[in-house]
């Protein structure tokens, strides 16, 4: 796991600790707190991409998909096919970025990106870390 840090003066760690306090909170937890939400209030109404470097970024769907395509992509004369024809043999499109704003298998729009994150960052605060902290 990483650290991160910020500096503030010392009148506002002062404040910083009594705001935790006064809401029976550690400092620390306060921290994941205002960090969780406000990635999350920073992020609602703004789509924002990055791309996908890590294999659990994609779901169990998607990963079954790319597997099929790179198998599609080795047979011989696919890459001269058109669009439509690649579908017709099971070729889909696998994004390659994660987005704020994505549509799941039911066309719903969610947020598979900072949602998760803000609610693990904000988890941190109630719930033991599982990763041991540099």
């Amino acid at each position: 796991m990483k650290k991160i840090e910020i500096t503030v003066s010392d009148r506002d760690y002062d404040l910083l600790t009594r705001i935790a306090k006064a809401d029976n909170r550690r400092l620390s937890d306060l921290n994941y707190l205002c960090y969780g939400r406000g990635l999350d209030y920073l992020f609602t109404d703004t789509q924002l991409c990055v791309e996908r470097v890590h294999a659990d970024e994609y779901t169990a769907t998607e990963q079954k998909q790319l597997e099929k395509n790179k198998e599609l992509e080795k047979t011989e004369g696919f890459k001269d096919l058109s669009y439509d024809k690649k579908e017709a043999k099971g070729y889909k499109h696998v994004c390659t970025f994660i987005s704020t704003w994505e549509k799941n298998d039911d066309g719903v729009m969610h947020d598979p990106l900072v949602e998760p994150l803000a609610n693990r960052i904000e988890g941190y605060a109630i719930e033991e870390i599982k990763e041991e902290v540099a």
